[in-house]
C-alpha cells in the first residue's frame, strides 16, 4: 500500500523535498506484490508477441486486464496526483482522467524510441517502471528539472516545444547526456517504485537499454493546462 494515501504525512513530506532538489521524487512500494506481477505478465506476453519490436499501449483499453486500467481509475492514484499538483502548483486541483502510456523497449527499436527530449503537455506525470534492465545499458531516466515556467498561452507552450524539438537542441543534449555533464541529470529507475516530476517544465527522455534487454514503464499524465486548444496528446518517452 502507498505509505503516503494511507495517511502517512512523512512519507510524502520527504518525497516533495526529494522533489524540490531532485526535480524528481518517488515512492517506494507503491505497488503491491500482486499488482507488479500483473503488470509484468502484461508486459512479457506482450513483448512475447513481437519479439525484437516496440510495443506501445495508449489509453486503459488498451491495457485492460493489465492493472494499469485498473490503477489509472483508482482514488488512490488520483488522490496522489491531485496533491502532486497542488504542491507543484499552489492551486486546488480539479479531477480528471489520466493520459496513460505503457512503453516496452525491446531489439532494434530501442534507439529510435530513446533520447527524444521534450516537455510533457501535462503538469504531473506519473512514471512507473516495471521491468528495467540490470545489466548493460539500463535505459537511464534523463531529465533538466523545471527548464521552464508555465505558460498560460497554448502558443508560447508551442514554441518552446518547437524549440526543443529540433535537429540542433536535440544533438546538444545528447552530447551532454553521454559525456555526464550538467545540467542533465541522470536516474536509475526502481521497478515497484512510483515516480512522480512536473513533466511540463522538465525536459527529459531516456537512454537506450540493450537490445537483448527489455524496459517497459508506464506512464500517467494528469491536467493539461491547455486542454482547451490541444490537437491531442502524443504518445509521452520517459
Amino acid at each position: 500500500m502507498n505509505m503516503a494515501l494511507r495517511g502517512d504525512e512523512f512519507e510524502l513530506a520527504r518525497a516533495f523535498e526529494d522533489l524540490r532538489r531532485d526535480g524528481i521524487a518517488s515512492i517506494p512500494n507503491f505497488l503491491t506484490d500482486e499488482e507488479f506481477a500483473r503488470m509484468g505478465k502484461f508486459v512479457d506476453d506482450a513483448v512475447a508477441r513481437r519479439p525484437g519490436a516496440y510495443v506501445g499501449f495508449n489509453g486503459p483499453a488498451e491495457m485492460a486486464g493489465s492493472g494499469l486500467d485498473e490503477l489509472g481509475a483508482s482514488d488512490r492514484l488520483h488522490s496522489l496526483a491531485e496533491r502532486i499538483y497542488e504542491h507543484m502548483t499552489g492551486r486546488p486541483a480539479q479531477r480528471s482522467d489520466f493520459y496513460q502510456v505503457l512503453r516496452c523497449l525491446s531489439g532494434p527499436d530501442v534507439n529510435t524510441h530513446s533520447h527524444f527530449y521534450h516537455y510533457d503537455s501535462y503538469v504531473v506525470t506519473l512514471l512507473v517502471p516495471i521491468r528495467i534492465p540490470t545489466k548493460g545499458k539500463t535505459g537511464d531516466f534523463l531529465l533538466i528539472p523545471n527548464a521552464r515556467r508555465y505558460r498560460r498561452s497554448y502558443w508560447r507552450n508551442a514554441v518552446d516545444k518547437v524549440l526543443l524539438d529540433n535537429r540542433i537542441s536535440q544533438r546538444v543534449l545528447r552530447f551532454l547526456a553521454e559525456r555526464r555533464l550538467p545540467p542533465v541529470r541522470r536516474v536509475k529507475l526502481e521497478p515497484g517504485r512510483m515516480y512522480f516530476f512536473c513533466g511540463y517544465r522538465t525536459i527529459h527522455t531516456n537512454e537506450p537499454c540493450d537490445e537483448d534487454q527489455l524496459r517497459a514503464t508506464a506512464l500517467f499524465h494528469f491536467a493539461n493546462p491547455h486542454a482547451g486548444h490541444s490537437r491531442g496528446p502524443r504518445a509521452k518517452m520517459a
